[in-house]
């Protein structure tokens, strides 16, 4: 599809989740919101790609694209045409507007969940999500997000997203652990609630616990490209080697999320959903591994407005992934000689043997 089809997709979509009003209002709550007034004036930017647009505009674009595939995911929706499917799988409509009305944290939060149940319905296997625990458990008692369910094997998911907060201690990994044992102690009641509600104790559990927001400010330069966000191979290797120092009663396993946005010739390009398991309980096995999600958007070339490629994968790709598909989509993988004719091509071989 051409990209103004891609947006007037977008907003179809947005548009039975967001009302009116929040989308006409000038104080505009939050980055989906921003990015779909974005979108509908797109028609007055001649450049999407070089002059007329921020970063930061095409980095929202990004991560609503990324809330667009886990929204279609955990709908059972369709990427082509890109269409929910049955917005009663993730929630009560109403819910679903007032969280498209809050701010940010609100939308990320939000985003956490439907990103993993997108990505487990996403992958077809008998591995299910049989209960929606949001929309079964009492008000007035606490709950997980979600029961798994695999060759009658059970797992409690609960996800969180733990937000950065400016506080005295300026070590990054140290802010980061500070604030995950937070979120894992309010955890712990959460699982205890909800087995007690679903009369049993066999439960594995385990506690999707995103940290992206730790990474706005990380900026990390590879040459021809760099990535804002925490880096696996320093970051996330510290914060779970501290983590492991630590002994948890009440959790089976933590599966740690991150974002990365990299970008190429000072234009972000692609997003990526990382996640890392941390297992606490040896004794058994958990059912999954979550995988993330990589959203890929690359131009024709360097001096083009029009795009070639929109990738959407159910899986993290890897950092020389993602380096080779920038350098292939701007033919940067093959060298162009000058055009010669079949007779000299010949005697240029025949002189060389």
């Amino acid at each position: 599809m051409s990209f103004h089809q891609l947006i007037q997709e977008i907003i179809g979509i947005y548009s039975t989740l967001i009302s009116q009003k929040v989308l006409s209002d000038d104080e505009k709550p939050n980055y989906i919101v921003d990015s779909i007034a974005f979108l509908n004036d797109f028609k007055n930017i001649n450049d999407f790609v070089i002059g007329k647009v921020s970063n930061q505009e095409i980095y929202h674009f990004l991560k609503l694209l990324l809330d667009i595939v886990g929204l279609v995911g955990a709908t059972e929706g369709s990427l082509q045409p890109i269409k929910l499917g049955d917005t009663k799988l993730i929630g009560r409509k109403r819910d679903l507007m007032g969280v498209y009305k809050g701010d940010n944290s609100n939308i990320d939060q939000n985003m956490c969940a439907t990103l993993f149940q997108g990505w487990i319905k996403s992958k077809k296997s008998s591995l299910k999500i049989s209960k929606d625990l949001r929309n079964v458990v009492p008000k007035n008692m606490q709950a997980c997000d979600f029961l798994l369910e695999h060759n009658g094997n059970q797992t409690l998911i609960e996800c969180k997203r733990v937000h950065s907060v400016n506080d005295d201690d300026n070590d990054l990994i140290k802010s980061i652990i500070k604030k995950s044992l937070y979120w894992i102690g309010k955890a712990i009641p959460q699982f205890e609630s909800t087995e007690k509600f679903l009369n049993g104790n066999n439960f594995y559990r385990n506690l999707i616990l995103d940290i992206s927001a730790y990474g706005k400010d990380c900026i990390n330069n590879f040459g021809d490209h760099y990535i804002v966000g925490l880096l696996e191979p320093e970051e996330i290797k510290q914060v779970i080697a501290d983590l492991k120092t630590y002994e948890f009663s009440g959790i089976d396993e933590i599966t740690l999320c991150w974002s990365e946005l990299y970008v190429f010739e000072g234009k972000p390009r692609t997003f990526v959903y990382r996640t890392v398991p941390l297992k606490i309980n040896q004794d058994t096995p958990s059912l999954f591994n979550y995988e993330g999600w990589t959203i890929e958007f690359y131009p024709s070339g360097k001096e083009t407005n029009e795009f070639k490629e929109l990738r959407i994968s159910s899986i993290a790709r890897t950092q020389a992934w993602i380096k080779a598909s920038w350098h292939s989509c701007i033919d940067n993988l093959i060298t162009w000689g000058p055009v010669e004719t079949h007779e000299e091509y010949k005697e240029k071989n025949q002189n060389k043997n």
